[in-house]
């Protein structure tokens, strides 16, 4: 099964800006030749040959191999060295080791402890309530709060006679608050990595991204305060949605209703980008999933079943000229319909 690695001529992908989307699929079908178990000594040397023809082929076999390990590699520059990037991933592997040591013993070192991406792990491995990738919880809480957990999230709750508090530690999180049922009634706050939103009797939406929170609101009003300028803060009427960092609130927009539809289990597209379509479809299944930037501009339009990913890919086959293409089975790819 020889292949060909001649670069293909697409822009980088709308979905991992790391490396050229042909770069990545050509690394998927390696992947895939060499672990068929029919690997000739011909194809070896070719996938060799691959390899060593540009730094970035070594970069993206690395980040598929981390993939099929279920490990998340940090984002690298194109020009990054292999040798940085293979040490990321041998720290990630220890890390790993680190804390299933620290699930086992309840033990955890002055270095682990240091490190945030590791703190951020724990407290999610240790979160009250979490959901796995492709999972939607319904939670009610003890003052009568909703919740809906979306997939692969984690938050933690810790109510006393003053506050109620809710810790978004990684995901998305919608909530409807319940009247206190004691006097005073006790503020609801709800805080992520960049700051805290206290609910003023509200239907919101949080979500915690790389960097920065997106807070939604649908009812009532929400006051947004960044914890390291809480002088900013600022109060977010039904109706719109804001980002914030820990230092900053950016500019109010529009929040667009159909966004509460996850917690009913569906993805509702209207005039929406393949490309952003499938980047949040892609949050549902396990493995990679993404879009050629060739077809990415294509509006997707409909209401696709959050639990059933394969078949939301195959309403889109159905409904426009694109193909689903699947190297592996946790390495999918939409691309022009041929």
């Amino acid at each position: 099964m020889a292949m060909s690695t001649a670069a293909m001529p697409v822009s980088p992908s709308s979905i991992t800006q790391e490396f050229e989307f042909a770069t990545l699929e050509q690394a998927a079908e390696w992947f895939a030749v060499l672990r068929s178990g029919a690997v000739s000594d011909a194809e070896r040397e070719q996938w060799h040959a691959w390899l060593d023809l540009r730094a970035e082929h070594r970069l993206a076999w690395q980040r598929v191999e981390a993939i099929s390990n279920g490990l998340a590699l940090p984002k690298a520059a194109p020009e990054a060295a292999t040798a940085a990037l293979s040490a990321a991933i041998l720290q990630r592997r220890r890390s790993l080791k680190m804390l299933s040591l620290f699930a086992v013993t309840g033990l955890v070192g002055w270095g682990i402890s240091s490190n945030k991406a590791v703190q951020t792990a724990v407290a999610d491995l240790n979160a009250d309530y979490r959901s796995a990738v492709g999972e939607i919880r319904t939670l009610t809480l003890a003052d009568g709060s909703e919740i809906w957990l979306n997939t692969n999230s984690s938050l933690d709750q810790d109510y006393d006679a003053r506050i109620r508090r809710v810790t978004l530690r990684k995901g998305e999180v919608l909530i409807a608050t319940h009247p206190d049922s004691q006097s005073p009634a006790r503020p609801f706050i709800v805080y992520s990595a960049e700051g805290s939103l206290r609910a003023l009797g509200t239907r919101f939406n949080v979500r915690q991204l790389d960097g920065k929170t997106r807070l939604s609101v649908f009812e009532g009003r929400v006051e947004v305060a960044p914890v390291d300028a809480p002088e900013t803060r600022k109060i977010i009427e039904s109706g719109q949605q804001v980002d914030f960092n820990r230092s900053a609130v950016m500019a109010v927009v529009v929040a667009d209703p159909a966004q509460q539809a996850w917690s009913q289990g569906l993805l509702v597209a209207d005039n929406m980008p393949l490309g952003n379509f499938i980047e949040e479809l892609a949050r549902y299944r396990s493995g990679y999933l993404a879009c050629d930037p060739a077809v990415a501009d294509l509006r997707v339009v409909g209401g696709f079943p959050l639990n059933q990913p394969d078949q939301a890919l195959a309403m889109l086959e159905a409904s426009l000229p694109v193909k689903v293409h699947q190297t592996l089975p946790w390495w999918v790819t939409v691309r022009a319909g041929e």
